[in-house]
């Protein structure tokens, strides 16, 4: 009997717990016009909803009476009592009318401080208290990501976009319409300075295995000092927050009025940059008294604020207070927009927080294994019904259409009939793929593929050679998901010198299909080619080609070895990667055999010789060399992305750690090299917010043995001496190629750059508007007081055009150990430091 009664209680509490009712309605201005993303909330809970664009909400509540608060950015909130006694759905519109503000007793003098410094003031002494009051916070969250197209070009450099165009866009005969969609409900869990997001379902228009936004930040910090939004900036700062530490020294602040909600008085106040082109925002932020606790924030950012790719970039949000001195966030709304090649577009990405838990115990499995994101194995699985009864705002009319046209027009995209038919129609041939696109063959499932390379970048010519041809030619196979081959051969015939060479790879490659960054490769290389006699490759051959034709200079100082290597490298996926190599030469110098150039010189012999001039006196004979290379590299701190099927590694923030070993063997293979170096190197980049990007390159090395150490094996600079600018962070701008070759015991090098991004050019008018970036480094080489290069620069990034801002101007001044001065200009492409690493040997291929 007991046991009857036990189960009759069970199920009685079953039903009375499955008894819930949708309230929904929606939420108006006085006119009827729609507050978009307004917030529901059941007062004294963190329960609540959010309108979608057109004010409709909806809410999900079990039996009970509870209070709803409807609330919106200026506007009064309202509030209406609701009474749940089972599953009946009910309506419940809101009005709101805007906020009245009052200035209680406010005079200021003349030349007086405005009212609102004393709240900031407060503010920031309780900045840290709020920061560091949640010790522990976890939320669940839904966010919506959209895209919209406002309006679209007639054509994109000069390709005309028609009807067609525009339909396969999923846009209407305006050019307007969704170009984006993504929904997600996650866990966010925050405790310390550790972060996870756990992602249960995402939903992605047009890709039923799309991702979603795990990247979006889960809650915009206005407590941090320097606040990040979203990481689509170029310049790759924060902003300086309004209530920051050193708030004072970046705004102005105006009380624009206050008013009473739920026993607090909310004090609205207009914040400001002191100075156009600041890391501020601009807008209003609404501070509780007593608490100096955020209300609610609408701030911008524009172009004038640091702002390159987007055009602006609006974040709004909305807290609840849950109890005395704490406050949660209920709503977040990021707006971006940018107008790009004639697109007009605007986004936004809604989010909603629901059972907020402060300071509760997180269990310690959260935050192991470094996975910041994980998702659940059935998260790209739900269906429509999970959605209708989980989503906590009705779509809109455009969003539910896309949906169906979307993932009607994937079906389509990836019906494999349509796919092979695109495939036979990329293998046709035409002329511009001989001469500047390439030619690419791909089999049934793009399993196999052969690929030539493009004429034009392979006619070339040097005063060895003359006018050569070294065309590229490879074959790929997928043997499967795991497993991989590659083929690849160069061809080249010198004219002048009448010499045919060709050299070959063949790379096996693995990759753990759930863990792409764990791999190895074995690659196996042979065949005769030239190489040039700096082992850092400085000189590019088409800069060169112009240079010998047009200007009679020939820094292409070239060899011709027979080789034979193999090569094992790998990545851990952790941080860690490795390589291994060992190669046999047999290198033969090589002379000049032309002196064809399109201008004269006073009629005198026009290029120097093949042998660089510091090494007349003791020119390369031809000899072996076996030569054995071993490299470490470990960048410590890698964190995990946990896709459903796959394991992404993101870099840690520490520097990347390199140390490497060569070894030359004599006698083996007739080798007549015989010597040992070393190399040790740091590098990294280090954001320092608001004053900009440091980055480093630090090495040191030397040879501990030298008993023969041919010009190939010698420590040579990687110079540079053309106007284009050498690789960033790894070459010297204006340093010979040859001058500071040597074979020291032991030697030091240093690259190191400082962006200012912005620091001191938002003072100079014309550069801020440009948003053109101020940049000063210096390179530098050391072995002794009679053998050292040191170059200082001073330039001008970030220019260019939106997206299309990756231009750099340097001017250098250099000094070396015979008190010789360099100086000039270089341009080139500017390239961010990277935090991926990947062993290479390039001397192998």
């Amino acid at each position: 009997m007991k046991k009857i009664i036990f189960l009759l209680m069970l199920l009685s509490g079953m039903h009375m717990v499955s008894l819930a009712a949708i309230v929904s309605g929606r939420i108006t201005d006085e006119d009827g016009d729609p507050l978009a993303f307004a917030a529901v909330v059941v007062k004294g809970t963190s329960m609540g909803s959010t309108s979608n664009a057109q004010g409709y909400y909806t809410l999900d509540l079990p039996v009970g009476s509870y209070t709803l608060q409807a609330q919106f950015i200026g506007y009064r909130q309202e509030s209406v009592a609701v009474k749940i006694a089972g599953d009946k759905p009910q309506t419940h519109n809101f009005t709101l009318s805007v906020q009245g503000y009052e200035l209680k007793g406010v005079v200021v003098k003349s030349g007086g401080e405005d009212p609102a410094y004393r709240i900031i003031r407060n503010a920031i002494k309780r900045r840290e208290f709020h920061l560091k009051q949640l010790q522990s916070f976890q939320t669940g969250i839904y966010v919506k990501g959209v895209f919209r197209n406002r309006k679209t070009p007639g054509s994109i450099l000069g390709v005309k976009i028609d009807s067609a165009d525009k339909k396969d866009m999923g846009l209407d005969t305006g050019g307007r319409g969704v170009l984006y969609l993504c929904e997600e409900v996650a866990d966010y869990y925050t405790q310390g300075k550790q972060q996870k997001v756990v992602i249960k379902s995402v939903k992605e228009s047009g890709n039923p295995n799309g991702v979603g936004l795990g990247s979006v930040p889960p809650v915009v910090n206005f407590y941090e000092n320097i606040v990040e939004v979203l990481s689509v900036n170029s310049v790759g700062q924060g902003f300086l927050s309004p209530i920051a530490s050193s708030a004072l020294s970046g705004y102005t602040y105006k009380l624009e009025g206050e008013f009473e909600e739920n026993g607090h008085t909310i004090y609205k106040i207009k914040v400001n940059p002191k100075r156009a082109f600041e890391r501020c925002f601009v807008g209003e932020i609404f501070i509780s008294d007593e608490d100096w606790a955020v209300h609610s924030t609408r701030l911008l950012l524009t172009a004038k604020q640091g702002l390159d790719v987007l055009d602006t970039l609006i974040t709004t949000q909305q807290y609840i207070p849950l109890d005395k001195d704490l406050w949660v966030i209920k709503s977040q709304v990021i707006y971006p927009t940018i107008n790009f090649l004639g697109f007009d577009i605007s986004g936004s990405f809604v989010t909603v927080y629901n059972d907020q838990k402060v300071n509760a115990k997180i269990p310690d499995s959260i935050f192991n294994k470094r996975i910041t994101v994980s998702y659940t194995w059935d998260a790209t699985k739900k269906d429509s019904s999970f959605w209708l009864s989980t989503r906590p705002m009705t779509l809109e009319t455009d969003e539910e259409r896309n949906y169906v046209f979307q993932d009607s027009t994937a079906k389509v995209r990836n019906d494999p009939a349509r796919i092979d038919s695109l495939r036979k129609r990329g293998n046709r041939v035409s002329v511009g793929d001989i001469f500047i696109g390439g030619i690419t063959f791909n089999a049934k499932e793009y399993k196999r593929s052969f690929s030539i390379s493009p004429v034009i970048f392979d006619i070339n010519f040097n005063t060895v050679e003359g006018l050569n041809y070294s065309p590229k030619l490879s074959f790929a196979q997928r043997i499967d998901s795991a497993n991989s081959l590659l083929v690849r051969g160069k061809l080249r015939y010198g004219f002048a010198n009448t010499h045919f060479n060709a050299k070959g790879n063949i790379i096996y490659t693995h990759k753990n299909p759930r863990w792409p960054a764990r791999n190895w490769s074995l690659n196996l290389s042979g065949g005769r080619y030239i190489a040039q006699l700096n082992n850092t490759q400085p000189v590019d051959e088409l800069l060169n080609t112009y240079a010998s034709l047009v200007q009679q200079d020939n820094y292409f100082k070239i060899y011709e070895r027979w080789l034979a290597g193999v090569q094992f490298s790998g990545a851990s996926g952790s941080g860690f990667y490795w390589l291994a190599s060992a190669l046999f030469e047999d290198r033969n110098p090589l002379s000049n055999t032309t002196n064809y150039s399109f201008v004269q010189k006073n009629n005198i012999a026009p290029y120097t010789s093949n042998v660089p001039a510091e090494f007349a006196a003791d020119p390369m004979m031809r000899h072996r060399a076996m030569t054995f290379h071993a490299q470490l590299s470990y960048r410590p701190g890698a964190t995990y992305t946990l896709y459903p099927t796959v394991k992404s590694m993101h870099s840690g923030n520490a520097p990347l750690f390199t140390v490497a070993y060569d070894k030359a063997v004599p006698n083996l293979f007739k080798s007549v090299t015989d010597y040992d170096k070393w190399r040790f190197s740091i590098e990294d980049d280090m954001g320092l917010n608001r004053l900009g990007l440091l980055e480093y390159n630090i090495s040191a090395g030397g040879f501990m043995s030298n008993k023969n150490v041919q010009i190939p094996d010698m420590k040579h600079l990687q110079g540079n001496q053309y106007t284009l600018a050498a690789p960033y962070l790894e070459s010297f701008q204006l340093a010979p190629y040859y001058r500071f070759s040597s074979v020291p015991k032991l030697y030091g090098e240093l690259h190191l750059e400082y962006s200012l991004r912005g620091l001191f050019t938002n003072k100079l008018p014309l550069l801020r508007q440009a948003h053109v970036y101020m940049v000063l480094g210096t390179n530098t080489f050391y072995v002794n007081d009679q053998n050292y290069f040191t170059e200082a620069f001073v330039g001008l990034d970030n220019i260019g055009y939106k997206v299309l801002r990756f231009l750099r101007i340097d001017y250098v001044r250099g000094w070396d150990a015979l008190k010789n001065s360099y100086s000039g200009f270089r341009i080139g492409v500017k390239s961010y430091g990277s935090k991926s690493a990947q062993a290479k040997d390039a001397n192998a291929f």
